[in-house]
């Protein structure tokens, strides 16, 4: 029978090999403590890790603050006060009616035009029914009905500064975008603003005035340099009424570009009152830049049918 148990040799080696470790590590100095340092090292890093986001998110702000600043160089998008609406869409250019473009630009399907600027009150427009056959501006699509209107707006308060004041209040007329019409004392004055594209220039020459002694009573026509050189026709027309009075009448023509322009003020014939104008007020009503803007606008932006030739006496 075996006097020791099967155990006792190996707690004899671990007991020798405690007491050789003893042995070495007598005299050396005592291990440091490793929790502290454990502890400040976790500190530390986390304090890196919360400095790291917190710069990234300042920089985010930073980059979406200096976005919202840019202007949108590439549209011309922006709000009123010059600050570009980041995320709206970008809207399509629409020149004030100060700086139309020189360019014939056929209308596009799915944008808005640009129009004449006017904030002013609103001129109810004078109806007039149209005669079997005719068309109106109801007939238009409501898009090019709006333009239409919004540009008659503008005309009638330039017609209405520019005109003398005899002439009364200038309103639009709903039939179609070149009749207005004047009214004072009771009286009703027709006034046509037309700018009808032709074929072209060689198409709608300018001619001189026609000489007929026999006329120049009731048809007097003189040729005027406006603005730009451009050359006009102001012609005075005497119609007797059915009383024997003479109603009096007074047009400026000329051509801009590829358009015939006209305006006229006619008298009431029902009342046989002449209009209250002289053919030198209305051609100072065709200088002034007002007037000539809109020329320029409605040149530019067709609203008339063209007009394929241009019958002149």
């Amino acid at each position: 029978m075996d006097m020791f148990p099967q155990s006792a040799p190996q707690e004899t080696e671990d007991r020798l090999i405690r007491e050789a470790m003893a042995e070495a590590a007598e005299g050396a100095p005592p291990l440091p403590d490793l929790v502290p340092v454990a502890l400040a090292m976790g500190r530390r890093r986390r304090i890196r890790a919360r400095a790291a986001i917190g710069g990234g998110m300042v920089g985010v702000v930073a980059l979406g603050v200096f976005g919202a600043t840019l202007p949108s160089w590439g549209t011309g998008a922006g709000s009123g006060d010059g600050t570009a609406q980041v995320g709206a869409p970008s809207p399509v250019p629409s020149p004030s009616y100060a700086t139309p473009s020189p360019v014939r630009t056929a209308p596009t399907p799915g944008f808005p035009e640009p129009i004449p600027s006017y904030t002013g009150p609103t001129r109810t427009p004078a109806h007039v029914e149209p005669t079997p056959g005719e068309s109106s501006m109801a007939d238009l699509p409501a898009p090019e009905r709006g333009r239409q209107e919004k540009f008659q707006q503008q005309a009638a308060a330039v017609l209405d500064e520019l005109l003398p004041a005899a002439f009364g209040t200038v309103r639009p007329v709903d039939l179609t975008v070149s009749r207005y019409q004047g009214g004072s004392g009771g009286h009703v004055f027709p006034v046509v603003f037309s700018v009808r594209p032709t074929a072209g220039p060689s198409d709608s020459p300018q001619k001189p005035c026609p000489y007929d002694p026999e006329k120049e009573k009731k048809y007097r026509c003189e040729q005027v340099t406006l603005l730009d050189g451009i050359v006009a026709r102001a012609v005075t027309t005497t119609d007797s009424s059915k009383g024997r009075k003479h109603v009096v009448g007074v047009d400026i023509s000329f051509v801009y570009r590829d358009s015939t322009v006209v305006l006229s003020a006619d008298g009431d014939d029902s009342a046989a009152v002449s209009a209250p104008v002289t053919a030198d007020q209305l051609l100072h009503v065709a200088r002034d830049d007002r007037f000539l803007r809109l020329v320029r606008y409605a040149e530019a932006f067709p609203m008339e049918p063209k007009q394929e030739s241009v019958h002149e006496g």
